[in-house]
């Protein structure tokens, strides 16, 4: 018999142990502790009143994080994990939690249930489209390490740079806020954020990245969530290159440098840019979205 509970009427330890049993033997190592569960939650806009939690004979065997914000109008609902204990796998688990997870979205008058799979997972991804998901994009997680050959654009009379919080570039009319959850202004509330004007003081390109740095304060990496150009323009190649001079401002660093879930459709512009930088792709997923 399974029973499946909310997150919030569970404890910490059993949350903890529903993730560690339900991605063993993941893609990659997904083991988590007490303190980076809790910390993703917020982090990532998580929330425990949404999530669920499948027990079996009393014990945590399978998990769901769930989180809902409002993009443009709408609800998005995010699916940040969903995992079952690889013993009780392909015994219908995954359709539960899934199931109660679909009708607290439907509670919570959500518009877009979104998700991301790992492209090579066939079995999850078969999954979500039996309940309704379909796979709208391709997404890379790209990486480059080391120095970057990023050559100074031509000089540019029409535009300029201005910085900007995160959350100011969540309101520009050609914001990204469909991309996937963990690309959105939210994850960079700590960040830095760029906007590039016409001379007009028009935006036609925007950039949000975190640096990270080493207990010695020397900086160790830059991870950019979304670099855009205005779609309308045709110069927006030569936008995106502006910004990208600009966010890796010194091309001489050896720093690591990393683009989470970039679509390859949704934004190809930017796509085929930060391949020609060199940028490689380290993990493949597809982006999944399903009307509610």
């Amino acid at each position: 018999m399974i029973e499946v509970k909310r997150l919030k009427d569970c404890t910490i330890e059993e949350g903890v142990k529903a993730w560690n049993v339900g991605f063993e033997g993941y893609y990659f190592d997904a083991t988590t502790t007490p303190e980076v569960f809790t910390n993703r939650l917020v982090s990532e806009g998580l929330s425990p009143n949404l999530s669920v939690v499948a027990f079996k004979d009393n014990k945590p065997v399978g998990i769901v994080k769930n989180g809902v914000r409002l993009v443009n109008g709408k609800k998005i609902a995010w699916n940040g994990g969903t995992g079952v204990a690889s013993e009780l796998r392909k015994q219908g688990i995954g359709q539960i939690l899934m199931d109660e997870t679909l009708k607290i979205y439907k509670e919570e008058g959500v518009d877009l249930a979104t998700l991301e799979a790992i492209s090579e997972n066939e079995r999850a991804i078969a999954l979500y489209k039996k309940i309704g998901y379909e796979v709208i994009d391709d997404l890379a997680h790209l990486e480059l390490k080391g120095t970057l050959s990023l050559e100074e654009p031509p000089s540019n009379q029409d535009y300029y740079i201005e910085r900007a919080m995160p959350q100011q570039i969540g309101t520009i009319s050609f914001y990204k806020g469909m991309n996937p959850w963990q690309t959105h202004w939210q994850a960079a509330r700590e960040g830095e954020g760029l906007l590039v004007k016409d001379k007009e003081g028009v935006e036609i390109g925007y950039a949000y990245f975190k640096r990270t740095f080493d207990p010695q304060g020397k900086h160790t990496g830059t991870v950019l969530f979304q670099c855009e150009g205005d779609p309308n323009r045709e110069d927006q190649e030569g936008i995106i290159h502006f910004l990208l001079k600009h966010v890796f401002n010194s091309s001489q660093e050896d720093i690591r440098r990393v683009i989470p879930n970039l679509p390859k459709r949704r934004s190809a512009v930017t796509y085929k840019v930060l391949e020609q930088l060199g940028f490689k792709p380290i993990a493949n997923q597809v982006y999944m979205i399903k009307e509610m």
